[in-house]
């Protein structure tokens, strides 16, 4: 895999990964049994960083070249960076599923933990940006 295929499979990964999570958390307002402006808080915990990622995203894809020139990217690299970006959004998913149910964890704590957990995922993109989305891809 080159290190363009894997800025195009980390790219689609956290843009559809938080559409579908947007959409999820929409389902979940209908049936949590938390207060519904809780719930939705909750939800737009995660606005700030899909738009933010989305758009780069987004504009990385729409620059690129028509023929991918890039170098092989390290599979062992492959793996960890697919691997640790899909388990971000899992850990999201199981967050938002959470308040489908009556737990013992407040909406307040629930609402901590999205922001944590996309806090870090923000940050984990941001550091690895380099190396996820190489500007050798656009062919300077």
């Amino acid at each position: 895999m080159t290190k363009l295929q894997l800025a195009k499979r980390i790219a689609a990964i956290v843009v559809y990964g938080h559409i579908f999570l947007f959409a999820f958390g929409l389902l979940i307002t209908l049936v949590s049994p938390y207060d519904r402006a809780d719930t939705v808080q909750m939800i737009l915990m995660g606005s700030p960083l899909l738009a933010m990622v989305g758009i780069s995203a987004y504009r990385f894809m729409s620059n690129l070249p028509p023929v991918d020139t890039t170098p092989s990217a390290d599979p062992a690299w492959v793996r960890m960076s697919t691997a640790t970006t899909v388990a971000f959004l899992v850990a999201l998913f199981a967050a938002y599923a959470a308040a489908t149910i009556n737990t013992a964890i407040h909406v307040n704590s629930l609402k901590f933990i999205v922001g944590a957990i996309e806090t870090i995922l923000g940050a984990y993109l941001g550091i690895n940006r380099d190396v996820m989305f190489p500007e050798e891809a656009h062919g300077k």
